[in-house]
C-alpha cells in the first residue's frame, strides 16, 4: 500500500467495496495522498451514521462526504451537518476559525456530498470535485485538523507565500499515510518500533503519542529518553510548549508522571537518567561512565539484577517508555525497556542513522518504515546519500540490494555497464515550490572565516527574511583548532554581521535571534533553513561519513560543503551537477567480489565500534602483539588527527612508532 494512503474505516458489507477501488487507486497512484474516516481523528466524535458513509480526504479536492445508503438520505444529510459542526469546534479549538472562518464562509466551495454505487471510477470522483486552486490552503488546514496534524496557523496562515523561505517555513504539514497509523493503530506487541530516515517526523510522532499517553491515563508514569543531552534538553524545552500547542489540558507533573531525560545519567540524581533512575527503583549498583563502561555493560548489567527479582517482589518502574533516536542503543537497552514498562515501549530510530548500519538489523521488527523525508530537499538528500557512502568514488563505502534501496526511499533503474540510476518520488513540502533553479547544496572550496561570513552575506542577499537562528554553522573535524577557528568566526560575525552567536557545544539548544555554530554532537534533533559544514578534508573514514551525511540533511532550504583541501572534491562535484540537472544519483554498481569486501569491513567496523576506545586499542594491540608501551602508545594517538575507530590508520601509526615508545 502506498505509503500517502490511510484508512481508519472498519470495513462493512456497505463499505468494503468502495475500500477497495480507494486502495487499488493508490496503489497505481502513489503520490496522491488520501485519506478514508468517518470521524476526526484524534477526537472523541462518533456518529450514529458514520458506518453507512465514508469521508474522502486529499489534498487540492473538496472534503467529500460519501453516502453509501441511497435510503437514508436525510440522516446521510444530518450526518454532514453534524460532522461540519464538529470541524468547526476543532477549528475554534485550535485557532483556526480566526482566519479560515465559520463553516458558511468556505463550506459551500470546500464540502461535496455524493452517493456511490458500483460504477464509481475513484480518478473521476476526484476529479469532479477537484478544488478551485484558492482554495488549496484552505482546504489542507481543515484536512489538517480531521487528521489531527495540527498547525499553527500563526505562522503558516492562510496567504500563499510569496518567497522560497517563506513558502517552505509556511507548508502546511499533513501526516501521511504511514505517519498517521504509527499515531492511530493499535499494535499487538509490545515495543512498537518506527524507523526512518532523518527528517521524516519520527521524533514529531513520539510527541503526539506521548499526548495521547499522558492523557489517556491520569495515573500513567512515562519516561521520554534518547541518549544525547543537547536532544533531551531541546525535548524538556518542547513538550510544554506542544502540550500547549495542541490544547492539552492536564497539567505536567515533572519527574511524578512525566521524565525526560537521557539514557544514562548521574549517579546523585535519579531523575537525571533512565538508568540513573532504574538503579535507584531497583536498588541497582549505580556504573559511572569511564573508558571502560559502554551502553551494553550497564544495561546488561542492570537487567540481570532485575531478572534475579521474583516475580510476586517485581514492580513496573513505569507504564510507557518512549525512545528517540534508536540506533544509539545496543538491543540489550530495548529488552530493559520492556522489562521495566507494564504495557508499551515505543521507540523511534534513523534507519540511515549509520552509513554502515547492517540492513538486517536496521529493518528487523520495525513496524512502520518512514522513507520520505519532509524536511530536507530531496536533492540535498541524494548527495548527503551519496557522498556518506562514497557512491562517486570508484571504491565504494556501502552497497544494498535494491529491497534496501526502496526501504529508504529509493527507485532504482540499471543500464549498460553496470550503472545505476538512483530517484527518489517527490514530497509535498517541495511540490509548489519553484526550486529547480535554486541549488539546494552548494560545495566550496575554501573554508577561511572570510568565506563563511561571504555565504552568510550571500544567504541575507537572496532572502529577506532570514534571521539569526535561520542558520546553523557545523564545524565536522573532531580536534582541538576548531575552537579557535570559532572564536575568531564569531568575532567575525559579530563585527562584520552583527548577529549573536550561540555556541552550542556549551548552551547545548538553539537560542532565538543566534547564528548557531557548534560541532556535530550537539545537533541531533535540531533543523534549520541553512546549514554550513565545514572541514579541512574530505575524509575516508566510515565515523566521518557517517557525520557528514548527517549533518548536511539538517537543512530544509539549502546546505553548504566549504572544505579546505581540494582532494576527492572534483568527483562529488560532478556526481552533485548531475542531481540538479537529471534529479538522481548515477553510479557504477559494484562488482559481487567488491561487494563481499565492502560486507566484509563492514563486519569490523560495526565490531569495533560496539565497543569502548579502551578496548578497540587493546584488541588492536594484541592483534600486532604488543605488550609494552600501551599507555605511551595510547598518549600519542591523542595527538594525532587519526579518528579514534579509523583502524587502518591507528595499525599504520602504530606499526611507524612503536619501536621507538616501546623502547
Amino acid at each position: 500500500m502506498g505509503t500517502l494512503f490511510y484508512n481508519h474505516i472498519t470495513e462493512n458489507d456497505l463499505n468494503k467495496e468502495i475500500i477497495k477501488k480507494f486502495a487499488s487507486f493508490s496503489e497505481k497512484n502513489p503520490n496522491q495522498q488520501i485519506y478514508l474516516i468517518t470521524s476526526p481523528l484524534g477526537e472523541k466524535y462518533s456518529y450514529e451514521y458514520e458506518k453507512k458513509a465514508i469521508v474522502v480526504l486529499s489534498p487540492k479536492h473538496k472534503i467529500i462526504f460519501l453516502n453509501l445508503d441511497k435510503a437514508d438520505e436525510e440522516f446521510f444529510a444530518e450526518y454532514c451537518e453534524d460532522f461540519i459542526e464538529d470541524l468547526n469546534s476543532i477549528s475554534d479549538k485550535f485557532e483556526y476559525k480566526n482566519r479560515i472562518g465559520r463553516p458558511r464562509e468556505w463550506k459551500k466551495n470546500i464540502i461535496a456530498r455524493d452517493c456511490f454505487n458500483d460504477g464509481v471510477d475513484i480518478e473521476s470522483l476526484l476529479q469532479k470535485h477537484r478544488l478551485d486552486k484558492s482554495y488549496y490552503r484552505i482546504g489542507e488546514l481543515l484536512i489538517s485538523l480531521l487528521i489531527g496534524s495540527i498547525n499553527d496557523i500563526e505562522k503558516v496562515g492562510i496567504e500563499i507565500p510569496e518567497t522560497l523561505l517563506e513558502r517552505v517555513k509556511k507548508n502546511i504539514i499533513l501526516f501521511d499515510g504511514d505517519q498517521t497509523r504509527f499515531i492511530y493503530k493499535k499494535f499487538p506487541k509490545k515495543t512498537v518500533s518506527i524507523q526512518g530516515l532523518s527528517g521524516t517526523g519520527k521524533t514529531e510522532l513520539l510527541l503526539h503519542k506521548l499526548k495521547e499517553l499522558y492523557i489517556a491515563d491520569e495515573n500513567s508514569k512515562i519516561f521520554f529518553t534518547c541518549h544525547n543531552i543537547a536532544l533531551s534538553n531541546s525535548l524538556q524545552e518542547r513538550i510544554p510548549h506542544f502540550f500547549n500547542f495542541m490544547k492539552v489540558e492536564k497539567q505536567i507533573e515533572w519527574n511524578s508522571r512525566l521524565w525526560v531525560n537521557r539514557a544514562w545519567g548521574s549517579g546523585k540524581d535519579k531523575n537525571s537518567g533512565l538508568y540513573s533512575y532504574l538503579c535507584d527503583f531497583y536498588g541497582i549498583p549505580f556504573l559511572r561512565w569511564n573508558s571502560y563502561t559502554s551502553y551494553n555493560i550497564i544495561f546488561s548489567k542492570a537487567l540481570e539484577y532485575i531478572d534475579k527479582i521474583q516475580d510476586k517482589d517485581f514492580e513496573y518502574a513505569f507504564d510507557y517508555i518512549l525512545v528517540d533516536e534508536r540506533q544509539d542503543f545496543p538491543d540489550v537497552f530495548f529488552a530493559l525497556c520492556e522489562k521495566v514498562a507494564k504495557h508499551k515501549v515505543y521507540v523511534a530510530g534513523d534507519i540511515f542513522q549509520d552509513i554502515y548500519e547492517s540492513v538486517d538489523k536496521s529493518v528487523l521488527n520495525v513496524d512502520i518504515v518512514l522513507n520520505r523525508c519532509y524536511r530536507t530537499d530531496p536533492r540535498t538528500l541524494m548527495f548527503a546519500h551519496a557522498i556518506g557512502m562514497g557512491l562517486f568514488e570508484e571504491k565504494k563505502l556501502n552497497w544494498f540490494d535494491d529491497a534496501y534501496w526502496a526501504t529508504i526511499g529509493y527507485n532504482v533503474e540499471r543500464l549498460k555497464g553496470r550503472e545505476v540510476r538512483l530517484t527518489r518520488s517527490p514530497v509535498r513540502r517541495f511540490e509548489d515550490v519553484e526550486v529547480d533553479d535554486f541549488p539546494s547544496m552548494i560545495i566550496q572550496n575554501s573554508a577561511k572565516v572570510s568565506n563563511v561570513v561571504e555565504v552568510i552575506r550571500n544567504i541575507q542577499s537572496q532572502h529577506a527574511t532570514v534571521e539569526a537562528h535561520d542558520i546553523a554553522i557545523i564545524i565536522l573535524d573532531d580536534k582541538k583548532s576548531i575552537y579557535e577557528y570559532i572564536d575568531l568566526l564569531v568575532d567575525k560575525i559579530h563585527k562584520e554581521i552583527g548577529w549573536k552567536v550561540n555556541r552550542g557545544y556549551e548552551s547545548k539548544n538553539s537560542q532565538r535571534d543566534s547564528i548557531y555554530i557548534t560541532n556535530p554532537n550537539n545537533v541531533k534533533g535540531l533543523e534549520f533553513p541553512f546549514v554550513i559544514c565545514i572541514t579541512d578534508r574530505l575524509q575516508n573514514t566510515y565515523r566521518y561519513r557517517n557525520i557528514l551525511y548527517t549533518m548536511l540533511t539538517r537543512s530544509f532550504i539549502q546546505s553548504y560543503l566549504l572544505v579546505t583541501e581540494s582532494a576527492g572534491l572534483s568527483v562529488q562535484e560532478k556526481g552533485l551537477k548531475l542531481i540538479n540537472e537529471k534529479k538522481y544519483i548515477k553510479v557504477i554498481e559494484p562488482t559481487q567480489e567488491e561487494k563481499t569486501q565492502i560486507h566484509a569491513k563492514l563486519v569490523t567496523v560495526r565490531k569495533d565500534e560496539s565497543i569502548s576506545y579502551k578496548e578497540f586499542l587493546n584488541n588492536i594491540f594484541k592483534e600486532l602483539n604488543i605488550t609494552k608501551g600501551r599507555k605511551r602508545l595510547e598518549e600519542a594517538l591523542n595527538t594525532t588527527e587519526i579518528d579514534k575507530f579509523d583502524r587502518d590508520k591507528t595499525i599504520e601509526f602504530i606499526n611507524r612508532v612503536k619501536e621507538f615508545y616501546i623502547k
